[in-house]
């Protein structure tokens, strides 16, 4: 029987693995598609262009997942368009020797991956790949492998895009835009075939708007290009020789942002003929960063937070450096070597140190221009323009004109602008004739100057004059309007505490939400209190028994008996004593009739009252077992109590019996006190019913039939709820009365 349930278990095993196996097969022919013909792909349509060649347009569903394998794809192929799609894979040599393949269009793919020579051999006249609105493309390393085909390649609207190492053997443009997750790795632009270079140059142009590249590694752009263009977007790092080609035409970089140009980002192997940098961000500008000879360079409405000593060190034909905003320019930020025109224009300097720009003489070049017009110097260290002086004999064309200096006009003035220029300065006129400087608020009322600038010379004209007083007249000389409108590097603040700002606000926002947590939490807790009931238990809670304290006993209230007296919280001898008096008095007579009745309502029949508890039910129900049994004469005798009860005077006595009968409870010895909602038996209502019961017992029969007769009475004219059951239950047989009756106590319930 062993054996057999053994090879019963193994059989069923294999038959479960079968089983597995045969699913997950199924499986994966649903969601993934390899086959040798592309044409036979669920979603794919083949059509004829030109009688041999196909047209291949596909449209996958969002779960499929395509991969396209060597033979695929018919030698005659001239297009395929690809539209959704969970995953889409092009497998090594998918595209392989096809003479006229000149389009591919990836269109709302979520993932497209591009394996190593994937496209291999290609010879046609062109090939365009157009990649649009995928979540995830990646080109992986030699996926264009041995290509004579130039590529254009355009990507857009893709969440994340990966270019691996010498992805392109073979690239004449490239297309970046609307990617918000860029990877670059190194080598990224290595092309194994550029082509023929013509007397122009490299004709690869590769552009990228509105893309965000965390990081330009080292050798990204290795091989000659035409021309690389960033617009709208933001580079946080570029690493040390990231732009390594042996030649660019020009590198157009225009409103983006630069957060750090490291220390040799631009090779000195490298020909620029264009650098242009416009309508730029630049958080720092590092030591060496661009170290490539250039043409032409300009740096133009940009804002620059930090140059450090020698950020530009190279050859620069022409360097226009204008409308610019500089935080901290250091000593020989700029080493222009072998310069022929620089204009400095219309700059805002915060702080400019020594010797800021440094432009050595070279006798075999010829120096034509250098202009330092219009700028804003806010803070400058001595000798920060050292570099003037030497410039008036080697340069052709010298301008220095309509500068302003955030210096407070002095009669010393000059000797100021000897230590700015450096000792070699022989002649500091020209800076005083055409340089402005503040003055205070008494002087700018004195010569009508709303700006508060006026010129160096005429300054020192007007108020450094032999003349001891000066006289006020409207100043007639040149001035100077400042660009009030732009905020001086207002983004490094905001810049550096836009961490702090974000944590607060991430800070208040949870805060906000905890804080409605916990309303909701205790708004919905006091309802299912509510609902529970135990808010009624708790209006209901009651201190235990205490013996009064001494103070309390002595204690005499005194009371005026001219007043109207209010409804009191509770009883006392006094009140009782007052209401009892002015009962008998027939000045007060009504008054004290009405508060009687009030206080009655209140403590005796009021559901308010603190002794108003099961006990007093109970004597009720043991009083009307009596009743019934009682002779129709006692009957009558407690009816007519009864009605004596609702005179005032009834009442009152009611209310001192009430009263007599708390302070004697008060007065007993209590064990631990009772908790608020357990239940506390009487102790005396056994001894109270059983009682009854013994009177009942010792009447004879004909009482007893005088009782049966009231009873039919009584309950043909006075029916209501509680005297009908107690009706029922005076003929149920009696019980006995328990023996040990005496030795119960008030107090908790020990019955389970």
């Amino acid at each position: 029987m062993g054996v057999q349930w053994c090879f019963s278990l193994i059989f069923w095993v294999f038959v479960a693995v079968f089983i597995v196996n045969s699913v997950s097969t199924l499986v994966e022919k649903g969601t993934s598609d390899a086959t040798k013909d592309a044409c036979l792909i669920p979603g794919c349509k083949c059509t004829d262009a030109a009688k041999i060649w196909k047209i291949i347009n596909c449209t996958f569903n969002n779960t499929q997942k395509v991969e396209f394998t060597p033979g695929s794809i018919p030698p005659k192929t001239m297009e395929i368009s690809i539209s959704g799609g969970e995953e889409v894979t092009l497998q090594p040599q998918t595209f392989n020797a096809l003479v006229a393949f000149h389009l591919v269009r990836i269109d709302g793919t979520r993932r497209f991956i591009i394996r190593r020579s994937s496209f291999l051999d290609l010879t046609s006249a062109s090939l365009l790949m157009q990649v649009q609105s995928c979540d995830r493309f990646v080109v992986e390393t030699n996926a264009f492998k041995n290509m004579q085909t130039p590529i254009s390649l355009e990507i857009s609207r893709c969440s994340y895009v990966s270019i691996q190492n010498s992805a392109f053997s073979r690239l004449q443009e490239g297309k970046f835009h609307n990617i918000p997750y860029l990877d670059l790795a190194e080598g990224a632009f290595l092309f194994e075939n550029q082509g023929v270079i013509g007397r122009h140059g490299p004709v690869t142009t590769l552009s990228f708007q509105n893309v965000i590249i965390p990081k330009i590694p080292r050798a990204t752009f290795h091989s000659s290009l035409a021309e690389i263009s960033i617009r709208n977007s933001e580079v946080r790092e570029v690493h040390p020789e990231a732009f390594k080609a042996s030649q660019i035409s020009a590198i157009l970089i225009i409103n983006s942002t630069l957060h750090i140009i490291k220390s040799g980002a631009f090779s000195d192997r490298t020909l620029l003929i264009d650098f242009k940098l416009s309508k730029c961000k630049v958080r720092l500008w590092e030591t060496k960063a661009v170290m490539a000879s250039m043409t032409n360079l300009t740096v133009e409405h940009s804002k620059i937070t930090e140059i450090q000593k020698g950020a530009i060190n190279s050859t620069v034909a022409r360097a226009i450096i204008t409308d610019n905003e500089i935080g901290t320019f250091q000593s020989k930020g700029f080493v222009l070597n072998n310069w022929n025109r620089i204009n400095v224009d219309n700059n805002i300097l915060k702080y400019i140190k020594n010797n800021f720009l440094e432009v050595p003489f070279n006798p075999d070049i010829q120096q034509y221009e250098f202009t330092f017009i219009g700028n804003e110097v806010y803070r400058s260290e001595s000798g920060a323009l050292s570099f003037i002086p030497d410039l008036e004999s080697t340069v052709l064309n010298l301008k220095f004109d309509n500068n302003f200096f955030n210096e407070t006009c002095h009669c010393a003035i000059d000797q100021w602008v000897v230590d700015l220029l450096g000792k070699a300065a022989d002649d500091v006129s020209f800076v005083l004739n055409t340089s402005f400087c503040t003055i205070n608020a008494l002087l700018s009322r004195c010569f009508e100057l709303q700006e508060g600038l006026i010129n160096m010379h005429n300054f020192t004209e007007l108020t450094c004059g032999l003349e001891e007083t000066i006289k006020c007249e409207k100043y007639l000389g040149e001035t100077k309007i400042l660009d009030t409108t732009t905020k001086l590097l207002a983004d490094d603040g905001e810049e550096t505490n836009s961490g702090l700002i974000l944590g607060l606000v991430l800070g208040a926002i949870m805060i906000i939400a905890a804080s409605g947590t916990i309303v909701i939490l205790l708004i919905r807790g006091g309802l299912w209190l509510k609902r529970k009931g135990y808010c009624m238990r708790f209006r209901n809670l009651h201190y235990h028994h205490e013996q009064p304290s001494p103070e309390d006993e002595g204690t005499i209230v005194p009371i005026d008996t001219n007043d109207k007296m209010d409804a009191p919280e509770e009883l006392t001898p006094e009140i009782l004593q007052r209401l009892r008096e002015q009962l008998e008095d027939p000045s007060t007579h009504e008054e004290a009739r009405e508060m009687i009745e009030r206080l009655y309502e209140l403590f005796i029949t009021g559901d308010s009252y603190p002794n108003n508890n099961r006990q007093d039910e109970e004597a009720h129900l043991y009083e009307e077992l009596g009743n019934l049994q009682l002779p129709h004469q006692q009957n009558d005798k407690r009816q007519g109590d009864g009605a004596d009860y609702n005179e005032p005077f009834g009442f009152l006595k009611m209310m001192e019996q009430k009263y007599n009968n708390a302070a004697n409870n008060i007065g007993e010895t209590h064990p631990k006190p009772a908790l608020a909602g357990e239940y506390s038996e009487p102790t005396d209502a056994a001894v109270h019913l059983y009682s009854e019961l013994q009177q009942n017992k010792n009447e004879d029969p004909t009482d007893t039939q005088k009782r049966d007769s009231f009873i039919s009475f009584h309950s043909n004219t006075q029916r209501s709820n509680r005297s009908n059951h107690s009706g029922k239950m005076a003929f149920r047989p009696l019980p006995e009365k328990p023996k040990d009756h005496l030795d119960m106590e008030p107090g908790p319930s020990t019955k389970c």
